[in-house]
């Protein structure tokens, strides 16, 4: 699949990807739980992180099976027990219009967490990040995000949505064991409450985006403890929120936020 190129006075095809986009409908327990627009890849992670970042599922432990198939746009999971689904749901703000349940979510401020960062972790691991985003270089048109302990990726997922990228990383944390208590979460995407909502339900203390974040995403990441950085370059970028745990040794001026 390719495209056509208008620039500088010319036109020309390119054979490039074009990211894929695909509908899938999440069976729970027989029933129709959620549809998701997603890319066809990290399927099963993604529908165990949704699980989980919803508060559907506490622990994988509660999944008795999960069936994925891309072609034909379905994912059925049993649980071992009947779920715990809320009444009120949100369409989200990210690309495909997802839906969220966590429309009241409440949840203990993540300051107990005594994590400190550097400003030179924060631009090496964007530009790691950059690294990793194969389909990003492909396409230009996908959301990458990436789990990290300060020092490298341990998760990577890409995504058409910046939420979708988040649950995907949950699941794969869930999947393969790995702790996100404490760790940082690196995005392309911008910081909505949503993807804040989801850092806290992982316990990341931590967001930092290419982006910027909006206001609803900065007074809850103030509530919730979490730090939050924006338009995260090679050698600059935002501290909106929890600036006490930047490690700002070397660099001149004052944090008082």
């Amino acid at each position: 699949m390719g495209f056509y190129r208008f620039s500088g006075g010319k036109v020309e095809r390119v054979d490039r990807g074009i990211v894929q986009e695909h509908p899938i409908t999440v069976t729970l327990n027989g029933r129709e739980l959620v549809r998701f627009l997603c890319t066809p890849e990290q399927l099963a992670p993604q529908v165990v992180g949704f699980l989980y970042l919803e508060g559907v599922i506490r622990s994988i432990r509660e999944i008795a099976w999960i069936s994925v198939c891309a072609e034909e746009g379905a994912a059925d999971v049993a649980l071992f027990s009947e779920p715990r689904i809320p009444e009120k749901k949100a369409i989200t703000s990210g690309c495909g219009g997802g839906v969220t349940f966590n429309i009241d979510f409440e949840a203990a401020s993540l300051t107990d967490l005594d994590v400190r960062v550097a400003p030179a972790q924060l631009m090496h691991l964007m530009k790691e990040l950059h690294a990793h985003a194969r389909h990003y270089r492909e396409t230009r048109g996908i959301h990458v995000s990436a789990l990290s302990d300060g020092q490298e990726l341990l998760i990577v997922a890409e995504d058409v949505g910046r939420h979708n990228t988040l649950d995907k990383i949950a699941g794969e944390a869930l999947i393969r064991e790995i702790p996100t208590e404490g760790r940082i979460l690196i995005s392309s995407g911008r910081i909505s409450s949503e993807m804040l909502v989801k850092a806290a339900r992982m316990r990341v203390p931590v967001l930092a985006s290419r982006t910027s974040p909006t206001a609803m995403a900065v007074e809850l990441a103030r509530r919730l403890g979490i730090t939050v950085v924006g338009y995260l370059r090679a050698d600059q970028f935002n501290l909106y929120t929890h600036e006490w745990r930047l490690d700002t040794r070397g660099w001149r001026g004052d944090l008082a936020l």
